[in-house]
């Protein structure tokens, strides 16, 4: 005779017929509301397909330039010279280092300087942020609500002469140009650094990082060097003193010795003497002011850091369409809407009927 064993399943678990009750149920509630299903996510779609068509961004053009940062070369003449005008032997380059040089490219001198530069756009000169108003899309943008911005263009490139309002535009210039111009390390095992941007306007793109390598080329230049040129300028300006005189005391020399060639007396000739010597040492000195400045330009050469471009800006330049974001989440969006109101629309419509405990046993033979 077979016995029978039975195996009780606990009231938190559920049978394999529990399972396949619910799935039917899920499976009855999508196929009533699909209309809702359909419906909810392309609503949601064609809402944001609108928003993208409304703001319509245009495509955008990344540039990107890599070059390396060569140290300064180390000049002995410098710091003989320097040390005696009380100067330091190199210059001070500790604020260009790190995260320092990122900073600086990005300041607002150096974009106003790039911005302020004279450039050959279709064979005339124009200054480069007048180039940068009617190519950048400023005007649709920025200053979409100013009709007096239109047309308005910088007459000068001498930030010193302009008037207030030129020069609030141009702060405004330049904090965009700022926010589209990024500059990073290459990887961390490389000393390459790359400019880059993503403007509206390809040659734009290109010209702008081109143009911003060589200025802060310019600007680095002249802060790391300030020092050495400092110091040749006080050597010129004494080499010129000392041949003002010197052309001076030739000039008395020459006379006196031609006055005492023609008078024979003691007296002439040892005043002759006495000049030529003067006239020898400031020779002398002249000679050495000469050289000193003459090594300080040599050294000035050394010490102008060195930016060696390692990979120039593609031709043509990469190009980024603004995909169509709202709309992708405008249909997510629905269908999280529709699967709600599917849940919600099950739950309140099922009828509840009174129900009592069963103990649920699997017989097993």
């Amino acid at each position: 005779m077979a016995t029978a064993n039975t195996h009780q399943i606990p009231d938190d678990e559920l049978s394999p017929q529990d399972v396949v009750e619910k799935v039917l149920v899920v499976k009855n509630a999508l196929i009533r509301n699909w209309p809702w299903l359909l419906l909810l996510p392309v609503v949601g779609f064609g809402i944001g397909y609108g928003m993208d068509t409304y703001q319509n961004k245009p495509p955008t053009y990344e540039a990107t330039v890599v070059f390396n940062l060569g140290a300064a070369g180390a000049s002995s003449g410098f710091g003989d010279v320097a040390g005696l005008l009380g100067l330091g032997a190199q210059p001070d380059a500790n604020i260009f280092t790190g995260e320092n040089f990122f900073y600086f490219v990005k300041s607002r001198p150096v974009l106003e300087r790039n911005l302020m530069k004279e450039v050959e756009i279709n064979g005339k000169k124009q200054i480069f942020a007048n180039f940068y108003i009617d190519s950048s899309g400023i005007k649709t943008s920025d200053w979409a609500d100013y009709p007096d911005l239109q047309k308005f263009h910088f007459e000068t490139n001498d930030v010193k002469k302009m008037d207030l309002n030129a020069r609030i535009n141009l702060n405004s210039i330049v904090k965009r140009a700022a926010e589209a111009t990024e500059i990073a390390s290459l990887d961390r095992k490389s000393s390459f650094t790359q400019i880059s941007t993503k403007m509206e306007n390809e040659h734009l793109a290109g010209m702008w990082v081109t143009t911003l390598l060589e200025t802060v080329e310019e600007m680095y230049t002249e802060n790391q060097t300030q020092k050495t040129r400092k110091t040749l300028r006080l050597l010129q300006s004494r080499a010129d003193s000392l041949a003002s005189v010197l052309g001076i005391a030739e000039h008395k020399l020459a006379r006196q010795l031609d006055y005492s060639a023609q008078i024979m007396m003691p007296e002439a000739k040892v005043s002759a003497t006495s000049m030529e010597r003067k006239s020898s040492f400031l020779q002398q000195l002249y000679y050495e002011a000469m050289a000193n400045a003459e090594k300080m330009r040599v050294s000035l050469v050394k010490e102008a850091p060195l930016f060696t471009e390692i990979e120039g800006i593609k031709v043509p330049l990469d190009v980024k369409y603004e995909d169509k974001r709202n709309a992708k989440i405008g249909a997510l969006a629905g269908l999280m809407i529709a699967l709600i109101l599917t849940y919600f629309r099950t739950v309140f419509s099922t009828p509840t009927t009174p129900t009592t405990t069963v103990r649920k046993e699997v017989v097993t033979a």
